[in-house]
């Protein structure tokens, strides 16, 4: 299985603590169109086409989002263009404000705020041929005035509204207090290259892409080192392919002098100096036979069962 872009990660789901639970499910369904998964008395995950995009955790904490370094944004990928125009005309006839939009250059992109201030981008890849690739690798982002009124009259009802199935989540971008200490760790730790910096930010992708994750030092100096159980980014989470690759970030994040925690076997977590959690799983492909077999196996199980009852409430009959 290769990544998109010949990246060596994925981007799977960012996990959220909230204040208000009921409240948040409901902007994150109502407003933004994904669709519950699972859900408890505290959590709640939610994504689209039965791919966790969101996982919402309920916290007693009382403090604000933006009052301690984590998540900037997370910026949701949809497939096409029509499918923002989609969730462009839901959000703005329910009138929910948006806090930005803009034309990136390789990407067009909407900015909102949850209830509690997590911010959200949703977007969309522009193709490839259309980037401002250069030729060291680097690929230059631009902020320009977004189409707004074409993509939103593009944009089809929807009844309910559900977004894209194969949308997904297309990067993370953090807050943290120092930019160019932030961005060495992630391209260390992570083995991310450098696809466009500034003084304050900078944008850095595994492969070709254009941005995986990005670090800006915007909220200042003195923000909170995040904390377990914080309002706002609980811990992000990114896939490989090799546990070989798990065993790298180990020595590289150890190297750094960075936390890391085991998990299990194929999962941990490593913490940045601003209190920022990556947590880093090995996917588990299941073969077609392989669940075929516990399938079979599963049900012969149970068979085996039955049979054993329906053998004993004879014996005792019998007797």
């Amino acid at each position: 299985m290769a990544y998109a872009y010949n990246s060596k990660i994925y981007l799977a789901e960012a996990v959220l603590n909230v204040k208000d639970l009921a409240g948040q499910t409901a902007f994150y369904t109502q407003v933004i169109g994904l669709e519950i998964l699972s859900q408890t008395a505290t959590e709640v995950v939610l994504g689209a086409g039965n791919k966790p995009l969101v996982h919402l955790i309920e916290t007693n904490r009382e403090e604000a989002v933006k009052s301690s370094y984590g998540l900037y944004h997370m910026a949701i990928l949809l497939p096409s263009r029509e499918d923002l125009a989609d969730v462009f005309k839901h959000i703005a006839e329910l009138d929910y404000p948006f806090v930005g939009a803009a034309d990136h250059g390789y990407s067009e992109a909407l900015y909102l705020e949850d209830l509690e201030g997590n911010g959200i981008e949703l977007y969309r890849d522009k193709p490839v041929a259309e980037w401002d690739i250069r030729e060291d690798g680097r690929i230059v982002g631009v902020t320009e005035e977004l189409s707004a009124q074409e993509i939103y009259e593009m944009g089809r009802k929807v009844e309910p509204f559900v977004i894209a199935k194969d949308t997904r989540m297309g990067h993370i971008h953090l807050s943290v207090k120092d930019s160019q200490l932030a961005t060495a760790f992630y391209q260390d730790v992570l083995e991310l290259a450098d696809k466009y910096t500034i003084p304050s930010a900078s944008w850095i992708a595994s492969g070709d892409y254009h941005h995986h994750l990005a670090v800006n030092e915007w909220g200042g100096k003195n923000l909170f080192k995040r904390d377990k159980d914080m309002p706002g980014l609980a811990y992000y989470v990114v896939e490989v392919e090799e546990k070989g690759d798990l065993i790298g970030i180990v020595e590289r994040a150890n190297n750094r002098g960075a936390k890391v925690k085991w998990l299990s076997s194929n999962e941990l977590t490593v913490e940045d100096k601003d209190g920022i959690l990556t947590r880093v799983r090995k996917i588990v492909i299941i073969s077609d036979f392989l669940v075929v077999t516990i399938d079979i196996t599963f049900k012969t199980a149970i068979m085996v069962i039955v049979i054993k009852v329906i053998t004993n409430k004879l014996n005792n009959f019998n007797n």
